[in-house]
């Protein structure tokens, strides 16, 4: 069917074959806490189809599989694995399952709006972004066993603070940040420069800089630098490593320069950090 054909009539369409794994209040109190309605993950079927005309909740919609589509500024765009479908209150939203592209797999949240919850910072209208959906998707994921299992309200509270945690970081302004210290946590040892941060950051230096010191309360190098004694201090305590391999790993070229390095960081050298533990 072509986009001008599509019906954008009120709709909400599950489908028979569609699988739903679904929390809410009733099954989690603490959701009231953070103004969370609902919270779940999806295998979509290509029935599966939703039209709000004036929604009177706000959501996170994550695809970690399959592909569907979205509706932005009156148009059908593709919604695949790390789309993020962001969408406010009071603002007609749409997304439907494709088929013959398997099951659309989705997590999302909802948000219910009130006097004192805002909507998603900075989204007036539906928007799709690129996230890291595995944080969220786990945090789910485990709030709905813990439901269908002892269902321990400390335990529900605490799951229910990590899925509203992780969906505020999927939606924040600092998210190129968090990809950015990821990809140098996977790498300590790469001879990293601003410039190269800057680019894949995509955004200048200067920028960089000015968004390292408000996010971080340091320049991107002074991070990069804390990165590495947080890893090297992991490395010493799981003693499978030499100090001198430690060193390597976390790209110091002699054990030297590194123990006075995790001294400065830690108080302590790196034979009495190990000793300690």
């Amino acid at each position: 069917m072509e986009d001008s054909e599509f019906d954008l009539s009120e709709r909400l369409i599950v489908g028979r074959q569609s699988r739903e794994w679904i929390v809410g209040r009733h099954a989690c109190p603490a959701f009231a806490l953070y103004h969370i309605g609902l919270a779940g993950v999806t295998h979509a079927s290509p029935e599966f189809c939703f039209i709000r005309q004036s929604p009177g909740i706000s959501q996170l919609l994550v695809c970690f599989g399959g592909s569907g589509r979205v509706l932005i500024d009156g148009q059908w765009r593709l919604c695949e694995t790390g789309d993020a479908y962001v969408t406010p209150a009071g603002v007609m939203h749409g997304y439907h399952a494709l088929s013959g592209h398997g099951r659309w797999k989705v997590c999302w949240v909802m948000y219910e709006q009130s006097e004192d919850h805002a909507p998603p910072a900075g989204v007036t209208a539906p928007t799709l972004v690129q996230v890291d959906w595995r944080s969220l998707l786990a945090s789910i994921e485990c709030l709905y066993r813990e439901t269908m299992g002892g269902a321990d309200p400390a335990i529900l509270q605490n799951w229910a603070y990590l899925v509203h945690a992780h969906t505020q970081r999927a939606i924040g302004p600092d998210k190129r940040l968090r990809q950015l210290w990821e990809r140098i946590g996977s790498d300590p040892g790469y001879p990293w420069t601003v410039e190269e941060l800057a680019r894949i950051a995509a955004m200048s230096a200067e920028h960089l800089r000015r968004v390292c010191h408000t996010e971080v309360g340091c320049s991107p190098m002074r991070y990069v630098a804390e990165l590495r004694m947080r890893t090297a201090a992991t490395l010493l305590a799981s003693e499978s490593y030499s100090i001198g391999e430690v060193a390597e790993y976390v790209g110091y070229d002699n054990a030297f320069a590194f123990s006075t390095a995790f001294k400065r960081h830690a108080g302590i050298p790196p034979s009495q950090f190990r000793g300690r533990l």
